[in-house]
């Protein structure tokens, strides 16, 4: 319902705000229209603050409404004499609202729009076709259980992947306590090459209380660096003394995708290094991805805030692409879908603080999908997952291709939520407790999970690739394991990132 209250009321308090000015001679329907403007506007104002939206967004949005209101009145009060005038600069003004000012305003808060569920509970099934259609043998089964049935992914080129012959398959409610019977009959059918589910995924936000520890922080001036110890456990502050001291600039800016549930664009530690994909990805209504983002890319010296690997933004600029809800809720398809998003923009490194327990014994559909990535240039990392289990039962933690995060805490040992990487081809450590970064409305959180180790190394190997551009999955994570500091807990976690010594590999 916000979605329709902001426009509404908003267009409502400048109708009632314009004839106030124009009937202020005549005091009962001066009376009258006051009462119009002053209740609509109070309208505006709950819708405002109900939606949404990051506090920063919002108060850009309302500076911008406000400007609108002042400058309409002020021009319809000067014209307020000739009656004319003032019906045709009417008729005018509300034919713009009409064609365009609607529109912008009804999409200005873009997650409102969408149901809370929308992300998660529209398609049951991802179903891999031999011709990429709906085949012929399917029309029985979609009459007898009321499927429905839509390509499941839109690819730029499909020629890279086989993610252009999948479906999405939605069961309804009448048929759901029917879906082991569909499946067994999916795959009974001529056309079917492969099913699976479209699991459920869901950010899993751990809020840490304060440490107070600090951390020695001589090459950056941010002033919440020294209490950033994941980041001088990965030679945050090395990195920068390295970089500095070298002189070498990277041969291409790198770009890190953020997927997760947006990211705040405006905030004062991340808007110098953000680059924007869309208005709908730049906010941020949990806040998860918003603090992902700022351990991977946070401005660096600029005096605010935290501190990241990145010196400054000649390096690296970092987007985001909205694949989860505003209850921290996604599914499969959306988060492969958001893959395809980021490679297509030429993302150099995806970074995704997601996922859950598997079901499917494979996970092909993911592994296309990072397939296709891969051959785009971009490298994927994705979280181990927070359950205390082996990460090969969590995808896409587990699917072939991408390099799997575990948590460590203070002592460098496992984090007791973390789960374990041995079992998977590219498993590697780096800090997840009461990690310290950007948060929505110029605020700052210390969160505990493997989502926040993800971006630690999403970070290093971005500013690997800015200086190697041509890095490979397996070259990046050979580097890592490499220069990765050998730990207690390593055979379960994998190896610590130092980012120093990773960074030496590449600029020697």
């Amino acid at each position: 319902m916000l979605n329709l209250l902001y426009p509404i009321s908003y267009l409502l308090s400048l109708t009632g705000l314009i004839l106030w000015f124009y009937f202020r001679d005549n005091r009962s329907m001066s009376r009258m229209m006051s009462s119009i403007f002053l209740i609509s506007f109070l309208v505006y104002l709950f819708s405002m603050a109900f939606t949404d939206a990051s506090l920063s967004y919002k108060l850009l949005i309302l500076f911008r409404d406000m400007l609108i209101l002042g400058l309409i009145s002020q021009i319809f009060n000067y014209l307020r004499t000739n009656p004319m005038i003032v019906l045709v600069a009417a008729i005018a003004i509300y034919g713009l609202i009409q064609l365009a000012g609607f529109n912008m305003l009804y999409d200005t808060f873009p997650e409102a729009n969408k149901s809370g569920v929308e992300a998660f509970d529209e398609f049951e099934l991802l179903v891999e076709t031999q011709n990429g259609g709906i085949p012929k043998s399917y029309e029985r089964l979609i009459q007898k259980y009321g499927l429905t049935m839509e390509p499941a992914f839109q690819v730029g080129d499909p020629s890279l992947s086989r993610l252009d012959e999948f479906l999405a398959i939605g069961i309804p409610d009448a048929s759901e306590e029917k879906t082991v019977e569909i499946i067994r009959e999916l795959k009974r059918l001529r056309g079917t090459a492969y099913l699976e589910y479209n699991e459920v995924l869901q950010l899993d936000e751990q809020e840490g209380s304060l440490s107070g520890t600090s951390v020695q922080a001589k090459h950056v001036n941010d002033p919440r660096a020294a209490s950033q110890w994941g980041w001088d456990a990965i030679q945050g502050d090395r990195m920068h003394e390295l970089l500095s001291s070298s002189g070498i600039k990277p041969q291409k800016k790198a770009l890190i995708a953020i997927l997760d549930s947006g990211v705040d664009a405006q905030h004062e530690d991340l808007s110098g290094q953000f680059a924007s994909n869309g208005i709908s990805n730049d906010t941020d209504p949990l806040g998860h991805g918003t603090h992902c983002a700022g351990i991977a890319a946070a401005v660096s010296n600029n005096g605010i805030g935290i501190a990241s690997l990145v010196p400054d933004p000649s390096y690296i600029q970092v987007t985001s692409v909205k694949v989860m809800n505003a209850m921290g809720m996604g599914n499969q398809q959306a988060t492969i879908q958001g893959i395809i998003r980021a490679a297509d923009m030429g993302a150099d490194v995806i970074s995704m603080s997601l996922g859950g327990i598997s079901t499917d014994s494979r996970q092909k559909a993911y592994e296309e999908a990072v397939k296709y990535a891969n051959a785009k240039g971009s490298i994927v990392i994705a979280a181990a997952g927070n359950s205390n289990q082996n990460a090969k039962d969590y995808s896409p933690a587990n699917a072939k291709g991408i390099i799997a995060v575990s948590a460590l805490g203070h002592e460098q040992r496992k984090a007791p939520f973390s789960n374990t990487v041995n079992d998977l081809t590219y498993g590697i450590a780096a800090p997840g407790m009461k990690i310290m970064s950007t948060y929505p409305g110029n605020q700052y959180k210390e969160l505990d999970g493997t989502s926040m180790a993800t971006p630690m190394v999403a970070g290093l190997v971005g500013m690997l690739k800015a200086f190697r551009p041509g890095l490979t999955t397996s070259e990046a994570y050979e580097i890592l394991f490499d220069t990765g500091k050998s730990i207690p807990d390593g055979k379960a976690t994998g190896r610590l990132i130092q980012a120093a010594d990773a960074m030496e590999k590449v600029i020697d």
